[in-house]
């Protein structure tokens, strides 16, 4: 099955150093640099891709260049995340939300996910080395928006990018 997302492409400044920071504190995959992204909305299979290509064609899709600083956790489903300050990414989310007439399902927290955690080893280092990323830079989000369907294989998710929108 094809799902279809909204996705701002990222660069990771060092992120072979971020994952060798983490080595032994946690299991997990981390995902792979060339997929590495902020899901701005997801649709999944609720529309076409030439419905959506075309109505958001029409739409004023634009973000300012911005950092990715320091690194969070959704405990719910023990995401470990890269987090950015750019606080009109909220705002960009509910324009693209409220034009396709979709349901507010659950809070947009802007984040890119860098590995779904099957367990933390050793609790008290990990939030250690959790807390000393607070702030710090570690990559970038581009201008630039992208129409994206995923398929789901056995060895992972595969991208392609099916239109481009921005700057």
């Amino acid at each position: 099955m094809n799902r279809l997302f909204l996705a701002i492409p990222v660069t990771m400044f060092d992120y072979t150093s971020l994952q060798n920071d983490f080595e032994g504190l946690i299991q997990g995959k981390w995902i792979i640099p060339e997929n590495l992204h902020l899901t701005l909305n997801f649709f999944g299979d609720r529309f076409e891709e030439e419905f959506l290509t075309e109505l958001l064609s029409t739409l004023e899709l634009k973000i300012e260049p911005s950092t990715l600083e320091g690194l969070g956790l959704l405990e719910h489903n023990n995401i470990l995340y890269a987090q950015t300050p750019n606080d009109s990414l909220s705002s960009l989310h509910d324009y693209i939300r409220e034009a396709l007439m979709l349901p507010l399902e659950q809070e947009f927290i802007p984040h890119v996910t860098l590995m779904r955690m099957k367990k933390v080893k050793h609790p008290t280092l990990f939030k250690q080395t959790l807390s000393s990323y607070e702030g710090k830079a570690i990559g970038v989000l581009h201008p630039k928006i992208q129409l994206i369907k995923s398929r789901i294989t056995t060895t992972g998710a595969q991208y392609t990018l099916v239109k481009e929108f921005g700057s």
